[in-house]
C-alpha cells in the first residue's frame, strides 16, 4: 500500500495542511513553512521504535501571531491505499483486514487518524483509530484497536535519514544468533564500518572497502535484482519521459557496475549511505508486504554535489515510498516536476501546489523540464519569476534593481528568459506552483502578441497592472538608447555623435549588439547608470522592481 493523503490540523509548526503523496514527493518550502512538523508527524506516529508515542504539550500549535487563535487539538490523518487491485486480498494483511474501506472511487483506503486533546484537568490525551468512509471512527474494542493499530504500523515503516546523524559513541555488536545468513553479515559487516566512518576521520582501509563493497553488492543483488528481475520493461511513454521517472533497468546495471568497479570515494560513500539507512532500520526486516516510507530531509547536508548525486543514484533505487525536502538545486534537476510539491505558509494555513500535467502537451512538457528543471533549477526555489524576452533584460534588469536599492535573488525573484521556452508553459507552471510572475515584453509586434497572451492568462484575482509591463520602445536597448544613453551604443559601435545623423537607431544598436554581445551591453549600460546616476533609469522600470518585490512579499508567511 501506498501514503497517498496527509492531513496536519494543529501540530507543532503546522496550522493546518492538506497534501497529496506519490511514490516520489520532493516537498519546497522556506524555513519554518512546516516540512520538518510534516516529517515528524509521519516518523513519531508510523514507526515501528515509536509507535507507543504520545503527544506532549510541546507538540500543539502555537500562531506565530497572538491575534490568531491558539489549537487545542491535534488531528494527524494518514490516508493509505492500495498499489493495485485487490491488493488489500492478498494473505500477508490478512491481519489488518478489518482496517480496509472501500470509498467511491472503488478504491480500497486504510485511514488512520491520531488525536491529541487537552483534557479540564491540563492532561494531554492521544488516541489512535480507524476512521470509515463517512470519516467516523471504528469500533473496535480497546484491545483489538492496539493490536491492528502495531499491525497497520508494521506494514508502513517508516525511515527517516538527513535530520540527524544517529551517533551513540558504542561500537556495533550485532546479536550472535542473528547472523545466521549472508545477508545479516553482510548488513553487520556495513553497519560496523558505518560507525567506524561516523566516529573517526580516519580513511577505510583497502581491506575494510574491499570487504565492505563486496557487502554492498551482495545486497544490492538482494535486495533490488530479486525484486525487480522478473519484471518485464515498460515500453517507452512520451509523456512520461518528463512527467516521472520510471524504474530503469539500464539505470540498475549501470549503478551494479558503479558498485563493482567504480571509484573509492563513491563505493565508501555509498557504505555510508547504506549504514545509515541500516542504522534506521534496525536489527528487524521488514515484514512480508510491507512498503517502507524513506524520508530524506535535506540530503545534500554534508555532502559535497559529486556524492550528492551518487548518493541519489542509490536511494532512487530503493524499493520505497520517498518523501524529500531539499534546498539543493542541483538535487532538484534530479526530480520530474510532475513530483515537486511547493510549500507556501499562509496567514492560517499552509498550502501545497504541484503540476498538472494534463494542462500540458508533450511539447510543452519537454521544453519546460530542459528549461527550468535541467538548465534553471534554482527558479523553482523563487517566490515570484520575472519573464523577460532576451539575454539583455536577463544581464541587466538584475543590476538595474540593486541600483536602485532591491536586491531581487534576496527578494526571491528569478528573472527567466522565455523566449527559448515559450511563455505560455512558463506562466502555466507558475500558477500551478502558486509563484508570483510578472511579465516584461518588448514594444514590437512581437512583444504585443506576448502581451496579448498574458491577457488571455490572467486569473480571476489577477489585474494586468500586477502582470504585465510593456516597454514604450522597440526593445530595452531602443528604450536606453532613447533615454540619456546613446552615447554608450555609439562608443560599443565605435560611432561617434556625428554619426547619429547617418544611421538609423537600429543599425547603431546592431553594430552594438555585434561587437559587444547583448550580456556585454547590458554590463556596460550598467555601469554607465552608476556613473550617470539612477536618475536616469526609466521610471517605468522602478515601478517594475517595485511592483516585484512587493508580489515576492506577499509569499513571505
Amino acid at each position: 500500500m501506498l501514503l497517498d493523503h496527509i492531513e496536519v490540523v494543529g501540530f507543532r509548526g503546522i496550522n493546518r495542511l492538506s497534501i497529496s503523496m506519490h511514490e516520489l514527493s520532493v516537498l519546497l518550502g522556506e524555513n519554518s513553512w512546516g516540512k520538518s512538523s510534516l516529517f515528524e508527524s509521519l516518523s513519531l506516529f508510523l514507526s515501528g521504535a515509536k509507535k507507543s508515542y504520545r503527544f506532549t504539550l510541546d507538540d500543539f500549535h502555537r500562531p506565530p501571531v497572538s491575534d490568531l487563535p491558539i489549537i487545542n487539538h491535534i488531528y494527524l490523518i494518514f490516508t493509505f491505499k492500495e498499489q493495485h487491485a485487490e491488493e488489500s486480498l492478498e494473505p500477508q494483511f490478512a491481519s489488518i483486514n478489518e482496517a480496509w474501506i472501500t470509498l467511491p472511487d472503488t478504491n480500497k483506503y486504510i485511514i488512520y487518524q491520531i488525536d491529541g486533546s487537552v483534557d479540564s484537568a491540563g492532561d494531554v490525551l492521544t488516541e489512535r483509530n480507524f476512521l470509515d468512509k463517512n470519516g467516523h471512527r471504528q469500533a473496535f474494542a480497546k484491545a483489538a484497536l492496539t493490536n491492528l493499530v502495531n499491525e497497520f504500523v508494521s506494514f508502513v515503516p517508516v525511515l527517516r535519514m538527513g535530520s540527524e546523524q544517529n551517533d551513540t559513541g558504542q561500537v556495533y555488536r550485532p546479536v550472535k544468533h542473528l547472523l545466521n545468513s549472508h545477508r545479516a553479515r553482510s548488513e553487520a559487516r556495513i553497519k560496523r564500518i558505518f560507525q567506524r566512518i561516523t566516529s573517526s576521520s580516519q580513511q577505510l582501509s583497502e581491506l575494510e572497502l574491499k570487504n565492505g563493497c563486496a557487502s554492498l553488492v551482495y545486497l544490492f543483488d538482494h535486495y533490488l535484482f530479486k525484486r525487480y528481475g522478473s519484471m518485464v520493461e515498460e515500453k517507452n511513454n512520451e509523456k512520461l519521459r518528463y512527467v516521472d521517472h520510471s524504474f530503469s533497468f539500464n539505470a540498475l546495471t549501470r549503478f551494479n557496475d558503479l558498485l563493482k568497479d567504480g571509484h573509492k570515494t563513491d563505493r565508501a560513500m555509498l557504505l555510508l549511505v547504506l549504514g545509515q539507512f541500516l542504522e534506521e532500520r534496525g536489527d528487524h526486516l521488514f515484514r512480508r508486504g510491507a512498503t517502507p516510507i524513506l524520508l530524506l530531509e535535506e540530503p545534500e547536508n554534508n555532502l559535497h554535489p559529486v556524492n550528492l548525486a551518487t548518493t541519489w543514484r542509490f536511494l532512487s533505487l530503493l524499493p520505497m515510498q520517498k518523501l524529500v525536502s531539499t534546498n539543493s538545486a542541483q538535487l532538484l534537476s534530479f526530480f520530474p516536476l510532475s513530483r515537486i510539491q511547493r510549500l507556501v505558509r499562509q496567514t492560517d494555513v499552509i498550502k501545497s501546489y504541484s503540476m498538472d500535467t494534463t494542462h500540458y502537451s508533450n511539447n510543452e512538457l519537454r521544453r519546460i523540464t530542459f528549461h527550468l528543471r535541467m538548465n534553471r533549477p534554482q527558479s523553482l526555489f523563487a517566490r515570484a519569476w520575472l519573464l523577460v524576452e532576451g539575454e539583455t533584460e536577463t544581464w541587466l534588469l538584475s543590476e538595474l534593481a540593486r541600483l536602485c536599492g532591491y536586491h531581487l535573488l534576496v527578494e526571491g525573484i528569478q528573472v527567466i528568459e522565455f523566449a527559448q521556452c515559450g511563455l505560455k508553459p512558463l506562466i502555466k507552471l507558475a500558477q500551478d506552483l502558486n509563484i508570483e510572475w510578472h511579465v516584461l515584453t518588448d514594444g514590437d509586434d512581437a512583444g504585443q502578441k506576448y502581451a496579448s497572451r498574458v491577457k488571455d492568462m490572467l486569473g480571476e484575482s489577477d489585474s494586468l497592472n500586477t502582470r504585465l509591463t510593456v516597454l514604450p520602445a522597440h526593445d530595452i536597448e531602443h528604450l536606453f538608447f532613447e533615454n540619456g544613453f546613446a552615447d554608450v551604443y555609439l562608443k560599443a559601435a565605435n560611432y561617434t555623435k556625428q554619426d547619429l545623423g547617418r544611421f538609423s537607431t537600429k543599425k547603431i544598436i546592431d553594430k552594438a549588439v555585434h561587437k559587444y554581445s547583448k550580456p556585454g551591453l547590458g554590463i556596460a549600460i550598467a555601469e554607465a547608470v552608476e556613473i550617470k546616476g539612477i536618475e536616469l533609469i526609466p521610471l517605468l522600470l522602478k515601478r517594475l522592481f517595485s511592483r516585484l518585490v512587493g508580489i515576492a512579499r506577499s509569499q513571505s508567511g
